[in-house]
């Protein structure tokens, strides 16, 4: 069976398409993590708000004056973030302790393999 020319350029044509959509889609989901990484960082967020702020052409007076607020909103922020952080991982625990009253002992076994655990960076560890 042979097939014809237009049909093969045809099928070469698609399969490139096929791999340049993976291949940007893969490079957009790689991109996006990079951002998103940079986004959480507080010095990368000052820095978008100074520059944010250079559209009031502000004296150097001015600029001067705004670096202490925006830095307190970045601890103030970072708290927060800290917090509610800690808030829903105590809410998904008292959460996971109660589901866990209603199980089984094989569930139960079951249940601590696969229930949600907290990030390392975030359990808490005892004062001595």
């Amino acid at each position: 069976m042979t097939f014809s020319p237009r049909l093969k350029l045809g099928c070469l044509a698609a399969l490139f398409a096929t791999f340049c959509v993976g291949i940007g889609f893969i490079a957009g989901i790689v991109a996006y993590q990079t951002w998103k990484k940079k986004t959480d960082d507080p010095e990368f967020i000052k820095w978008t708000v100074m520059k944010h702020l250079e559209k009031l052409e502000p004296s150097a007076e001015q600029r001067v004056k705004f670096e202490p607020h925006v830095d307190q909103a970045l601890s103030d922020i970072t708290a927060l973030k800290s917090a509610a952080t800690r808030d829903v991982w105590n809410t998904i625990d008292r959460a996971a302790d109660r589901i866990a009253t209603h199980l089984t002992p094989d569930q139960q076994n079951q249940w601590q393999i696969i229930r949600p655990k907290r990030p390392k960076h975030l359990i808490e560890s005892p004062n001595p």
